[in-house]
C-alpha cells in the first residue's frame, strides 16, 4: 500500500516527456504576445462520440523558432483545420477543484499537412444537384415567426456542442418561453450520414406535429474529414426548406470551411454557441414585439374609452339641457295657466260684486258705481276674494262642475290658506 502522494509522484514521472504526435489542430486562441493556446483533436474522424482533445500552449520562444523555419510571416492561425505532426512536452499539474490533469507543451512543428478538396468538391457537387432539382433552400428561405416556441435540436448526444446550446437555452425553456425537441444524431464514422438524415427526418415529422418554429443543428470542431456527412446530398436533400422550418445551424467553429449544410441552412453560424445566441435574440426579440403590441393595445383602449366617455358625456349635458329645457317650458306653461286662472277668478269675483251693487230695490235712487276701490264694497270685494285650489294636482279651481266629492281643496285669501275637502250634498226628508 502507498501514499497518494506516491502515486501522484509516479504518475508524473510516467507523464513527463517528449512526444511526437499526429493531429487536427481544431482551434487557436491567442493567450498573450506571441503566445497561443491550440486544441488539439483527432486527425480522423472516429466513431466516438466524445473524441479526445487536448490543450498545448505555444509559447514565443517556439513560435520563433517555428517562424525561423516556415518564414517571418507564418501565423498560427494558419493551422485550424489543418492535421499536423507536432511534438509535445507533457507533464502532470494540479487543477484548482478539479484534480491531477495533463499539461501539454508544442515543442515544434514537424510536418503541415493540406486542407482536402474533397470535401469542397463534394459539396459543390450536392448544391449543383439541389438546383437542379429546383429545392428552395438557404437565407432567402427564413420566415420570420411570431411565436418563437417549438424548437428541433439535432446534436451529438454527447460533447461540447450540446452543452454550449442547452446551457444558453436552458434558461429560456425552464422559463417556459422555449420548448425543445432535442434529437441525437451521429456527426462522424460510417453511419453518421445515414443518422443524420434519419434525424432530419425526425424532425419533419415533429414539424407536422408541432409547427415548429426553428430547427438547430450543431455540432463541435474536428477535422475536415469529419464534416463529410454535412456534404452529402441525403442529408442536403432532408435539411431543405420545404421539408425543415428556418435551419439554423451552427457547425464547428470559426476556421471551419462551409460546407453544403451551411448553404442549405437558412441562417449558418460558426459556432454552435452562435447558433444558440441567434435563437436567443428571435425569442427576446418575439418578446420585445409582444409588449409593443400591448402598449399599443392600452393606448388604443385608454383612447376608445376616452372617446367613449366623451361621446356619452356630450350625450348626457345634451339630455340634461333638454330635460331643463322641458322643466322651464312645463313651469312657462304652469305660470300662464295659473295667470290666467287668477286672471278669470279676480274677473269673476268682480263681475260678482258688481253685479250685487248693481242691484237695488225698485223706485231706490240709482247708484253711481264709480272704478274699483272708489267705495267700500271694492274693499270688501278685494278682502272677500279667494283662489280655489285642488290640492292633489296644484291646479286652480274655476268652475263649480270641476269639483268632486272627497276632493282636497286650498282656499286662499289674502290673509292665509285654509284646506278643505268638498263633502256630498245630503238632503233632509221631513
Amino acid at each position: 500500500m502507498q501514499e497518494l502522494r506516491d502515486l501522484i509522484g509516479w504518475l508524473r514521472q510516467r507523464l513527463r516527456g517528449e512526444h511526437s504526435v499526429r493531429a487536427c489542430i481544431l482551434t487557436v486562441e491567442a493567450a498573450g504576445p506571441d503566445s497561443y493556446l491550440l486544441l488539439l483533436g483527432e486527425a480522423q474522424a472516429s466513431l466516438s462520440h466524445d473524441p479526445p482533445r487536448v490543450k498545448a500552449r505555444l509559447d514565443a520562444a517556439e513560435l520563433a523558432l517555428i517562424r525561423a523555419e516556415r518564414g517571418a510571416d507564418f501565423d498560427p492561425a494558419d493551422l485550424v483545420n489543418r492535421v499536423v505532426e507536432v511534438r509535445l512536452r507533457t507533464s502532470l499539474r494540479q487543477r484548482f477543484g478539479r484534480g491531477a490533469g495533463v499539461q501539454a507543451k508544442l515543442m515544434s512543428l514537424l510536418s503541415l499537412g493540406q486542407i482536402p478538396l474533397e470535401a469542397e468538391l463534394e459539396r459543390e457537387r450536392t448544391l449543383q444537384r439541389l438546383r437542379l432539382e429546383g429545392a428552395r433552400f438557404g437565407p432567402y428561405s427564413w420566415v420570420d415567426s411570431e411565436d418563437l416556441h417549438h424548437i428541433a435540436l439535432v446534436v451529438s448526444e454527447h460533447g461540447e456542442a450540446r452543452r454550449d446550446v442547452e446551457h444558453v437555452l436552458q434558461p429560456l425553456e425552464a422559463a417556459g418561453l422555449l420548448r425543445i425537441h432535442r434529437i441525437s444524431a451521429s456527426f462522424e464514422g460510417a453511419g453518421a450520414e445515414r443518422s443524420l438524415a434519419e434525424a432530419l427526418a425526425r424532425v419533419t415529422s415533429l414539424h407536422a406535429e408541432h409547427g415548429l418554429s426553428a430547427t438547430l443543428v450543431c455540432r463541435g470542431g474536428g477535422p475536415v474529414e469529419a464534416f463529410r456527412p454535412l456534404n452529402a446530398y441525403a442529408v442536403a436533400h432532408a435539411a431543405t426548406a420545404d421539408r425543415l422550418p428556418n435551419l439554423i445551424v451552427g457547425l464547428g467553429h470559426a476556421g471551419t470551411p462551409r460546407t453544403a449544410l451551411d448553404a442549405v441552412a437558412a441562417r449558418s453560424e460558426p459556432t454552435p454557441t452562435a447558433a444558440a445566441m441567434l435563437v436567443r435574440h428571435l425569442v427576446e426579440r418575439t418578446g420585445i414585439r409582444a409588449e409593443r403590441a400591448l402598449a399599443a393595445l392600452d393606448a388604443a383602449i385608454e383612447e376608445d374609452l376616452g372617446a367613449a366617455g366623451r361621446i356619452v358625456l356630450a350625450r348626457a349635458t345634451t339630455a340634461f339641457d333638454a330635460a331643463l329645457q322641458d322643466l322651464v317650458t312645463g313651469a312657462e306653461a304652469r305660470l300662464r295657466q295659473l295667470d290666467r286662472a287668477v286672471e278669470q277668478t279676480l274677473m269673476l269675483g268682480l263681475s260678482v260684486a258688481v253685479g250685487g251693487i248693481a242691484r237695488k230695490e225698485p223706485g231706490a235712487n240709482s247708484v253711481e258705481v264709480g272704478p274699483p276701490g272708489d267705495t267700500d264694497d271694492d274693499a270688501l270685494l278685494s278682502e272677500a276674494l279667494v283662489l280655489v285650489i285642488a290640492t292633489d294636482t296644484g291646479c286652480l279651481v274655476t268652475s263649480a262642475q270641476d269639483l268632486s266629492a272627497g276632493l282636497p281643496l286650498l282656499l286662499q285669501f289674502p290673509d292665509g290658506a285654509v284646506p278643505v275637502r268638498v263633502e256630498p250634498l245630503s238632503s233632509t226628508t221631513h
